[in-house]
């Protein structure tokens, strides 16, 4: 926009002898500001990394693990489903020849055992003990059949365990963890898939069986 004043410039011209009014035009420019837009700036896109689902037939799904814990008076076998498999018709061995104590049952007060016994009895679980004659004082294997065992599930039974070595790290009425180690857990699922493992550190062994056996 121009606007238009008047300016009074008094000359005093040797000449004229007198005031020349002169009208000067000055400009008052409006100045406008003009915004100035940033170029938008795209975030580079991120793939999202792909989430595997977990694979059920993996074998570490179908972990069974079998603790021996030493107890008064009772000592105690616990069986877990680890894994994420429905297991059936578990049929479950525990071989006591191997071990590094020489681990024998005590079930009876008369026999191989020493002093106080404590016979086969079910604790949790479906278990059914189908050892020829149940458990003899002595005896150095036991087989069991567990109908079924779900996600995370327990199953547990107690007996006496004596070991037979001369000079035992607690004596022969007591079981160490390490006199445990070498005893072999066998289990089979249904009529296949036999899978043993042995007792190690932490009086476990841990059986990995088939993916997922009993699933149709």
């Amino acid at each position: 926009m121009i606007l238009l004043k008047q300016a009074y410039l008094c000359v005093l011209p040797l000449v004229l002898g007198g005031c020349i009014f002169l009208a000067v035009e000055e400009s008052d420019v409006e100045v406008q500001a003009t915004s100035i837009e940033e170029p938008a700036i795209e975030e580079p896109a991120i793939e999202e990394p792909a989430i595997e689902e977990p694979d059920v037939d993996k074998q570490a799904d179908s972990l069974v693990e079998i603790a021996f814990m030493e107890s008064a008076p009772k000592d105690r076998f616990v069986i877990t489903n680890r894994g994420s498999c429905m297991l059936e018709e578990l049929t479950i061995e525990v071989d006591l020849s191997q071990s590094a104590g020489g681990l024998i049952f005590d079930t009876s007060s008369t026999g191989a055992g020493v002093e106080v016994f404590q016979p086969f009895e079910v604790e949790t679980g479906d278990i059914i003990l189908i050892s020829d004659e149940g458990v003899n004082d002595g005896d150095r294997e036991l087989v069991l059949r567990i109908a079924g065992l779900s996600p995370g599930d327990q199953a547990s039974f107690t007996i006496d365990v004596d070991d037979t070595l001369p000079r035992g790290e607690l004596g022969q009425i007591r079981v160490a963890d390490s006199e445990i180690n070498g005893a072999i857990a066998t289990i089979t699922v249904g009529d296949s898939n036999v899978t043993s493992a042995t007792f190690s550190d932490g009086s476990i062994a841990r059986v990995n069986l088939p993916a997922c056996p009993s699933r149709p």
